[in-house]
């Protein structure tokens, strides 16, 4: 946390005078890189190059090396999470509780979070760069959400899924156990458009 105030209050100094502060959301790290109902977070997010590739906009088109943002703010119920057995959790999210190994088709459920989150496009799967961190206290805490991608679309399409308005009616079990209380698309300029 020392660290990211750091950089946080650089970023501020920097930006002071072009740009107000509206939203601060303090997270931590939650175990080892999981979300607060137990699970690892981010497991299928791309790696090295495929990060890039998923998160950047590519060489050739405007605004190339950029990157189309979506932040949500999350609370979770987790009283009401807790008290569903591991099993039941585990198709609710779609990967199993300890070491986030993806449920076979047959046990994963089409409303489970990772078949409604993860979208698939002519067959090609529209892959973003997840950064995630749980925020919070003990009265109110959740996930703050944060995202990256090529391009704004896949943004689009996972949350028309998860909400149940891409066209086959089903949406995302988690959602009975998190709601979203804040979301903004944004873009990240590349550093040189900065300069």
């Amino acid at each position: 946390m020392d660290a990211n105030f750091d950089a946080a209050r650089a970023m501020h100094n920097a930006l002071k005078d072009h740009a107000e502060l509206l939203l601060e959301v303090p997270g931590f790290n939650y175990h080892d890189n999981r979300d607060m109902t137990g699970f690892i977070d981010g497991t299928a997010n791309p790696r090295d190059a495929e990060a890039h590739e998923a998160a950047l906009v590519p060489p050739g088109r405007n605004l190339a090396g950029g990157a189309y943002v979506m932040s949500m703010q999350y609370l979770h119920d987790l009283d009401a999470f807790n008290r569903l057995s591991i099993p039941e959790q585990e198709k609710i999210i779609g990967r199993t509780r300890n070491d986030s190994t993806e449920l076979q088709r047959a046990a994963k459920p089409n409303d489970a979070h990772i078949a409604r989150a993860e979208i698939t496009v002519d067959g090609e799967e529209q892959k973003i760069y997840r950064r995630s961190f749980p925020f919070g206290g003990v009265r109110q805490h959740g996930l703050y959400f944060l995202a990256f991608a090529c391009e704004q679309r896949r943004f689009e399409l996972i949350l028309k899924s998860m909400y149940g308005i891409s066209g086959d009616g089903v949406h995302d079990h988690l959602l009975h156990f998190t709601r979203a209380v804040t979301g903004s698309f944004w873009f990240a300029p590349p550093l040189g458009a900065l300069d």
